[in-house]
């Protein structure tokens, strides 16, 4: 016996969508224009970077290198220690 769909679909109407009025919109793009007079323009790169962002990400990658070298360094120390001294005295 086929399965009849007893979900009724609402009747509901989509509201309409409420757009700005040319007036409004000329009002908000002189605000930018305002706002945008009054930021000062700040040097970026290609990628959309400014001085300062390029010294942080420098920065980081330089904390983030040491990090790394560190994290090596304690490795091989460790799987030195715990071969023992011995490991170093070996025939190749």
């Amino acid at each position: 016996m086929a399965r009849q769909n007893t979900k009724q679909k609402s009747k509901r109407k989509a509201k309409p969508v409420e757009r700005p009025t040319p007036d409004a919109t000329d009002e908000r793009n002189e605000e930018q224009e305002m706002n945008h007079a009054r930021m000062p323009e700040v040097a970026r790169d290609a990628q959309g970077l400014t001085e300062e962002d390029r010294r942080r990400r420098r920065s980081r990658s330089i904390a983030l290198a040491v990090t790394l070298g560190l994290l090596v360094a304690l490795f091989y120390v460790v799987t030195i220690a715990k071969l023992g001294p011995g490991v170093l005295d070996r025939p190749m």
